[in-house]
């Protein structure tokens, strides 16, 4: 893996389903929502053009938390033109690919160059430690003189420490090619405090997607022409 960086564990990841739950009971607390792609892998020596349209698969048991998850990713995706299809508009429920046959059926019902899945590791918090704080300010009026201030006594402003903590909500993507089959990219993102579930997904997608585009495995207009074909078709 490229690009690691360090990370706590310290709680096993809450279950897939409770994805929606968990981020807005849990990670509304303080702090700026930031998602970076902690670890990727790119396989070497790829003969093939990059995809024009992907397949978002996100392996999440529960309906409702796949098809939002889905639904926000794949509006992001076409924000940067990138011609990705949830899954969820297919088959509504995860069991109906959970055969080989199936998901090769999937795969040629929606003609797309590649797959990507996507899988919610779950949420650690990390806690620290903030010391105590005095704070000074002069009691002192700004029209008192000099000697008269000098014997101005300061006003401190004490400010008791605490433990605070800092969440962190993490998925896997994999990325794969429909012609070979192999996977061809792989990629860990982490988010710290997430402050919405929308804008999360949103940051996810734009991380993840960026990293594709940069690396020549996917089209980044294949959204843009598909809409334009559409409209020639018409």
């Amino acid at each position: 893996m490229r690009n690691s960086r360090h990370h706590s564990t310290m709680q096993p990841p809450p279950r897939p389903r409770f994805l929606l739950a968990t981020l807005i009971l849990a990670l509304l607390l303080g702090g700026c929502s930031s998602t970076k792609i902690k670890q990727s892998w790119e396989a070497e020596d790829i003969d093939e053009p990059p995809a024009k349209r992907i397949l978002l698969v996100a392996m999440v048991k529960d309906p409702v938390t796949r098809r939002f998850f889905e639904q926000h990713f794949v509006e992001e995706a076409h924000r940067k033109g990138v011609d990705v299809i949830p899954s969820s508009d297919y088959s509504p429920n995860a069991t109906d690919h959970d055969e080989k046959e199936e998901i090769v059926k999937l795969v040629k019902e929606t003609g797309v160059d590649g797959v990507l899945l996507a899988q919610i590791k779950g949420v650690d918090k990390e806690y620290k430690n903030v010391p105590n704080r005095l704070d000074w300010y002069p009691d002192a009026f700004s029209g008192m003189y000099f000697y008269d201030y000098y014997y101005t006594s300061y006003r401190a402003i004490y400010r008791p420490g605490y433990i605070g903590s800092d969440n962190y909500f993490t998925m896997h993507f994999r990325y794969f090619s429909v012609h070979s089959e192999k996977m061809l990219w792989a990629g860990n993102t982490i988010t710290k405090n997430p402050r919405s579930v929308v804008g999360t997904i949103e940051q996810i997608a734009d991380e993840v997607l960026s990293d594709l585009t940069g690396s020549s495995l996917v089209n980044a207009k294949g959204f843009i022409q598909r809409k334009l074909d559409q409209g020639d078709a018409n």
